[in-house]
C-alpha cells in the first residue's frame, strides 16, 4: 500500500468518525427529545379526551339536576331524617277527612333500630323495607350504607271509624302519601249502640305498620 492510499484510508476513517460523533453529539439528542415530546403529546391528548368526555357527562347530568333535586325531595319526605311524627299525624287527619272516616286513635312505639338480616333468620320490619330481593334466600341482599346507627322503624297503629269502602280509601291514601307507611296488620271490630237497635253498626278499622327514619350522619337515634 502506497503512502497516498494509506492517507486516503485514514481520511475516510476520520470522516466516518466525525460523522458518527456528529450524530451522537448533535442529531441523536434531538431525536430522543422528539420521541419524548411525542410520548408526552400522546399522554396529553389522552388526558384531554378523558377530560372532554367527563365534561360532556357533567353537562348531561346538569340538565337533569332539577329532576334529581325533585326526586331527592320526594325521597326525603318519604323517609325523613327525623321522626317528624306531628307532620305524620297531620297527614293522617287530612287523609281521614278526605276518605270520610273519623280517626279514633293513633299510637306509636319507640323506634326499632335496623338489623341486617342474618342468614336463615327473618328480616326485621326495617330490613324488609330496604333489602332488595335476593337470588339466594340464604344470602339476603343488603346495603352497607344502611345500618342500625342511621336507619330505624317506628311502629304506628291508626284506628278509624267508617265503612269498608271509606276505610279502604283511607288506607289507600295513607300508603300513597308523602310519608312512607308500611301496613303490616289490619283488624276490624263492629259495635252497636245497645240503646238503639235500629242504628247501623259502627266499624272500627285498625291499621298497624311502620314509618321510617334515615339520619344523615349515622349518629342520631330516631325517637317518636
Amino acid at each position: 500500500m502506497t503512502r497516498t492510499r494509506l492517507n486516503m484510508l485514514v481520511a475516510v476513517v476520520a470522516m466516518v468518525v466525525v460523522a458518527l460523533a456528529g450524530f451522537f453529539l448533535g442529531v441523536q439528542p434531538h431525536l430522543a427529545q422528539a420521541a419524548a415530546d411525542h410520548t408526552q403529546q400522546t399522554s396529553v391528548d389522552a388526558t384531554n379526551r378523558t377530560t372532554a368526555a367527563e365534561l360532556a357527562r357533567l353537562r348531561d347530568r346538569s340538565r337533569s339536576l332539577p329532576e334529581l333535586k325533585a326526586e331527592l325531595a320526594k325521597l326525603t319526605a318519604s323517609v325523613p331524617s327525623s321522626a317528624s311524627m306531628s307532620s305524620f299525624y297531620g297527614a293522617v287527619d287530612r287523609i281521614a277527612a278526605g276518605a270520610g272516616v273519623k280517626v279514633s286513635a293513633i299510637t306509636t312505639s319507640d323506634a326499632v333500630a335496623y338489623a341486617s338480616p342474618a342468614s336463615g333468620a327473618s328480616a326485621t320490619p326495617a330490613a324488609s323495607a330496604t333489602a332488595e330481593p335476593a337470588a339466594d334466600a340464604t344470602t339476603p341482599a343488603t346495603d352497607p350504607a344502611i345500618s342500625g346507627k342511621n336507619f330505624s322503624a317506628i311502629p304506628v297503629s291508626v284506628s278509624v271509624d267508617g265503612s269498608f269502602d271509606q276505610a279502604l280509601a283511607f288506607v289507600g291514601g295513607l300508603q300513597d302519601g308523602a310519608r312512607l307507611f308500611l301496613v303490616s296488620t289490619v283488624s276490624s271490630s263492629a259495635t252497636q249502640d245497645s240503646t238503639d237497635q235500629d242504628a247501623n253498626a259502627s266499624t272500627t278499622w285498625t291499621f298497624g305498620g311502620y314509618v321510617y327514619v334515615l339520619t344523615a350522619d349515622e349518629s342520631t337515634s330516631a325517637k317518636g
